[in-house]
């Protein structure tokens, strides 16, 4: 392949939906979660917040990294710019509702109470509305684009960004989240492009982490999710 052609737009985007369906289930659990807790259960309200904290900081990143690596490449393509400033105005609109989830979530943790509990599971399901309706928009409008738009390599490095914002240890358990939303197929296609030194490493650590870690989350849910492939 000459390097025309591998720097030619145009790269599948696929493993992105993958990432928002993490988002969208775990901010929705951990409302539940949180209204589930015991306030004087301080091991799960620690277990609780520490989870809350790191899926708010991937989705700090994740907004962050497309900041500077998507929007101003679609912005050069000449993309609509007023669904740009749509996204743009979620963006800012979400951030504030995560500043507000997170002083939530230190009252809880550090005070306790039913009043404190009550106000940061409204915040937890204000935030998955929200989301839910920015998921919606970027994949039915934004992500078509982006694959039209981005080139291969352009779009992995969104992905490595991603993961580097993790240490080691956590990115391999945020990849079982990643794989309890995926099918065969779908996790098949994402971990092809995961180096295969990581593969094994997941299997071997991230796998049994990530099902030891949610089943701790979950353990006062009637319901309990899929343990990650």
């Amino acid at each position: 392949m000459s390097r025309r052609a591998a720097q030619a737009p145009g790269c599948k985007t696929h493993d992105m939906v993958l990432v928002h369906r993490v988002f969208h289930r775990e901010f929705r659990l951990l409302a539940e979660i949180v209204e589930a807790t015991a306030p004087t259960d301080t091991e799960q309200v620690t277990r609780v917040s520490a989870h809350a904290r790191e899926m708010l900081a991937a989705l700090h990143h994740y907004h962050s990294n497309e900041h500077e690596l998507i929007w101003p490449k679609l912005l050069s393509a000449e993309v609509d710019s007023a669904l740009i400033d749509r996204i743009q105005i979620q963006h800012e609109q979400i951030d504030a509702t995560m500043r507000r989830v997170d002083s939530e979530l230190s009252e809880w943790e550090h005070q306790g109470g039913a009043e404190t509990a009550d106000l940061l599971v409204d915040g937890l399901r204000r935030l998955h509305a929200e989301l839910t309706e920015h998921l919606r928009l970027k994949e039915d409008s934004v992500l078509p684009i982006v694959a039209e738009t981005l080139t291969a390599s352009e779009w992995a490095e969104l992905g490595k960004r991603g993961m580097a914002s993790f240490s080691k240890g956590r990115a391999l358990v945020f990849l079982g989240h990643i794989a309890e939303e995926a099918d065969e197929r779908e996790w098949s296609e994402f971990v092809r492009a995961i180096p295969a030194p990581v593969r094994l490493l997941y299997r071997v650590l991230g796998r049994r982490g990530h099902a030891r870690e949610t089943t701790l989350l979950r353990r006062d849910l009637r319901t309990v999710g899929k343990v990650g492939k």
